[in-house]
């Protein structure tokens, strides 16, 4: 069959999706294509049915050809809004008090809380999902890294992948906006204000923000300029910034030296911060989406072994995080829990790392494979 091109876009905007999944499942082959920055996907494969998904948007199947698909927004699309060099005094002020408030108001409980993850992975030619709900044991100032208590897990794929991945749940919560916010982050980016944003009261005002010296790092956020909180937040940030940000460049150089490079890496961020009855906040859901794709020419055969145990990674993933209301204070010392180490890309594993990573991979879970 010839390959045919289909491009994906925005239903309000008109505008490409960009990283749009397109995937079917016929014959017992399971076969998936993914659109570039111009929102085309080249699809080389026949289909009577294509279910078409990205982050942002609401899942569509569409039956039978067509040259263009149209997403419905999951999110209320604003009006442009040009940021310049010239913001207002009181942005930075609030933004820098932010800095200062968010250790008392968002990681300050020992709280656990009922959560629901998922996440799907999708290679070329196989689909991974994976379905996690429990109790969150959040960061605080007295436990530095997350935990929790499994309550269900499920996964459902394509072939017979039988791993369990926690990777974009741990960059989920590690990787969260209001924990990496901080002064030089306020210094390297220029920020102005939304005057078509409608919040709950005249204190909420949405900034928009881009990156001083990076063309690939923009969002927004919604601010309390009363209480100095975020309320949510939006970032989009590609490949340059994300080695930068993301990845130790002294690993990254010994990765390169051992035959490792990443060409195109692109990360969605979206979280949303709800208050507890005290008053303090906590991230109740967070959309998150990542696409990397990199080049290994190494032989290694402890990394392709260490990799095979845990999965190995897609290059395509989308995952959901929702967070209710916290279900205790401090766990009983007594109730068995799974710890969640901070997420990772490139970095020196020990034995003990590497065995978490493993313990992570495998843990129980229900199995059914997808079906025609």
């Amino acid at each position: 069959m010839q390959a045919q091109v289909i491009t994906v876009v925005d239903e309000d905007t008109q505008q490409p999706v960009v990283r749009a999944s397109l995937y079917t499942k016929e014959n017992g082959r399971f076969r998936s294509a993914i659109t570039n920055e111009q929102g085309v996907a080249v699809v080389p494969f026949q289909f009577s049915q294509l279910t078409v998904t990205h982050l942002n948007y609401e899942k569509r199947i569409v039956k039978g050809w067509t040259d263009t698909i149209r997403l419905k927004p999951r999110y209320q699309t604003a009006p442009g809004v040009t940021v310049t060099n010239r913001e207002p005094e009181w942005i930075r002020r609030k933004l820098k008090q932010a800095v200062r408030n968010k250790e008392k108001h968002y990681f300050t409980r020992e709280a656990a809380q009922p959560f629901v993850y998922d996440t799907q992975s999708m290679g070329k030619d196989n689909i991974y999902q994976y379905h996690l709900t429990g109790l969150m044991l959040m960061k605080s100032a007295t436990r530095q890294r997350y935990a929790f208590v499994q309550d269900s897990s499920a996964i459902v794929a394509s072939d017979s992948t039988r791993l369990t991945d926690t990777n974009n749940l741990r960059r989920m919560l590690y990787e969260d906006f209001v924990a990496e916010l901080d002064n030089e982050f306020i210094r390297g980016h220029r920020f102005g204000e939304n005057p078509e944003y409608k919040g709950r009261s005249k204190d909420e005002i949405e900034l928009r923000f881009y990156s001083k010296s990076e063309k690939d790092d923009r969002g927004r956020l919604v601010i309390d300029t009363t209480r100095c909180v975020i309320l949510s937040a939006y970032r989009s940030t590609g490949t340059k910034t994300n080695r930068k940000e993301r990845v130790n460049a002294f690993w990254y150089a010994m990765a390169r030296m051992m035959g490792y490079h990443i060409d195109t890496w692109t990360r969605d961020y979206r979280v949303t911060y709800a208050e507890r009855p005290d008053g303090t906040l906590y991230p109740s859901e967070v959309r998150y989406k990542y696409y990397m794709v990199g080049r290994d020419s190494s032989d290694d055969k402890d990394e392709q072994a260490f990799n095979e145990q845990t999965g190995g990674g897609f290059p395509n993933m989308e995952a959901v995080l929702t967070m209710g209301a916290p279900a205790v204070d401090t766990p009983a010392d007594n109730v068995p829990t799974q710890m969640l180490p901070p997420s990772w890309y490139i970095k020196y594993n020990t034995n003990a790392d590497r065995q978490r990573e493993v313990e992570l991979a495998n843990l129980p879970a229900s199995f059914m494979i997808i079906e025609d």
